[in-house]
């Protein structure tokens, strides 16, 4: 299921102290990162 992000050349990775759901706890904050990361370089 994994296999693929070993090709991963550049990942960047952010933390958002949330449990295990963020589109239930903290979804506003989770669709802004999700936002910046489409339209970032």
């Amino acid at each position: 299921m994994f296999a693929d992000v070993a090709k991963l050349t550049h990942a960047e990775y952010v933390d958002l102290p949330t449990g295990h759901w963020p589109l239930w706890s903290r979804p506003a904050d989770l669709g802004a990162i999700i936002l910046a990361a489409s339209l970032a370089d």
